[in-house]
């Protein structure tokens, strides 16, 4: 017969597991290229859950470039959150929609996981023009820290305007 004070100790053991995502493209560029404005171009990308169970996830802009005069967003993710079941592929689809002449538009998007170890990003990049000939200088495009990123762009030609 137990009394009201006995105890009882038992050791537990387990292993931990966090959520885990592959992207592709695997570097995280999407770069829509030279648009004309009012004009739209499409690209996706892909998350793929490598975890053994579901995970949750959300788009969440960490710095961007020019922003569209109309307030209308020069990047449209069709979705921006979802759930993606384990093994399995998500495919987000971007619209990249500029009303306005800049070669500045862009997005770093996180993709928010919870208690995720190694967050991915995915770098959206885009110029918009109103003549389908132009000539522009060549830039590579390389990572920059999102604190450099975060500096306002001033229209283009701006330091012309005086002549």
């Amino acid at each position: 017969m137990f009394s009201d004070h006995t105890m009882v100790s038992v050791n537990l053991k387990g292993t931990g597991v966090r959520p885990e995502v592959n992207i592709t493209p695997d570097d995280g560029l999407l770069q829509f290229g030279n648009v004309l404005v009012g004009e739209t171009n499409e690209k996706t990308f892909t998350i793929k859950n490598v975890s053994s169970f579901p995970v949750n996830f959300n788009l969440l802009s960490q710095v961007c470039g020019v922003e569209n005069k109309a307030k209308k967003l020069p990047f449209v993710l069709i979705p921006s959150q979802g759930t993606i079941k384990a093994h399995e592929e998500y495919e987000v689809k971007i619209i990249f929609q500029p009303d306005n002449v800049n070669n500045q538009f862009f997005d770093v998007l996180l993709i928010d996981i919870p208690n995720q170890v190694n967050a991915k990003s995915v770098y959206l990049r885009g110029q918009s023009y109103t003549r389908q000939m132009f000539v522009r200088d060549y830039v590579p495009f390389e990572w920059r820290p999102l604190d450099e990123l975060r500096r306002r762009y001033e229209e283009p030609l701006s330091l012309f305007s005086n002549f």
